[in-house]
């Protein structure tokens, strides 16, 4: 039987205030099995950010107070800060909300890609580090000259789809996608989510995508998950949550699709690429 590739189970993680302890994440438990994607759907503080920068040891201020978190059936808060930053990029892989803000102004694409591969010890000659760099680029769809140029003389979704060719350097078995297509109009958010499935059929890996828009997310992943002030409040597959939503936050976020129409197009879209797959 095949084994999860991620395991959380009644996770807890607080905030420290000036008016006492905030639980932005309650009782989370979800799994992913290798080559899923699933997403996590909700408003700003619902807590979902929280949750995967809970599962990188990333947290500002925040803390893990309870539950359980497994990676390949390691658990994860058994583990050093050494064993963790080895563990990112090669194992579990991060692409950050706001490509601008991840990369560094004063460094050219290539040097910021070359550090992962510097990190975990993997050295090469500098031939052949171009090499390497120019085919990562080529997966993500863009030309090995990218390595050359520096954050500023990319367009949103070219620093996107860098953040997407870093996140796989090492061939990771899972990639967290924190609103990867944030401040990015439409065209370019199909063409960034495409993008991940591309590179996500290519490494038979699982994805957890966290979004806000529902019907962007539910066309990308298979199974979806609602949060609501900080707790999971629903998860199924994608057409079953969207064809019979249990809560009544799931029923709200569904009916603010711009239209009653829109919502029967997507339900009938959706009932299609079901009967299709």
């Amino acid at each position: 039987m095949t084994a999860p590739v991620l395991e959380i189970s009644h996770l807890d993680v607080e905030y420290r205030t000036a008016r006492g302890p905030f639980r932005a994440v309650k009782d989370l438990s979800f799994s992913l099995m290798p080559g899923e994607r699933f997403g996590l759907v909700g408003e700003s503080g619902s807590g979902k950010s929280t949750a995967i920068l809970a599962l990188m040891r990333m947290l500002r201020g925040g803390t893990i107070t309870g539950g359980d978190i497994r990676l390949n059936g390691r658990d994860l808060k058994a583990l050093t800060e050494r064993q963790y930053r080895e563990l990112r990029f090669s194992e579990m892989a991060l692409v950050p909300q706001g490509a601008m803000s991840s990369l560094n102004p004063v460094l050219v694409i290539g040097e910021q890609m070359g550090d992962i591969y510097d990190d975990h010890g993997i050295r090469h000659s500098g031939r052949e580090r171009r090499r390497v760099l120019g085919d990562l680029l080529k997966r993500v769809g863009l030309g090995p000259e990218v390595q050359d140029l520096y954050p500023h003389q990319l367009s949103g979704g070219m620093k996107q789809r860098v953040c997407i060719a870093m996140s796989i350097a090492l061939r990771p078995s899972l990639i967290l996608a924190d609103e990867p297509t944030s401040a990015l109009d439409v065209m370019v958010q199909k063409q960034v989510l495409a993008t991940l499935g591309s590179v996500q059929r290519d490494l038979g890996c699982a994805i957890l995508l966290i979004g806000h828009d529902m019907a962007l997310m539910a066309h990308f992943v298979n199974r979806i998950g609602v949060m609501y002030r900080g707790e999971l409040v629903e998860t199924g597959p994608v057409r079953e949550v969207f064809a019979n939503p249990q809560h009544s936050y799931t029923r709200m976020l569904i009916n603010s699709l711009p239209s009653f129409d829109s919502v029967r197009t997507f339900r009938t879209s959706l009932e299609a690429e079901g009967a299709a797959s």
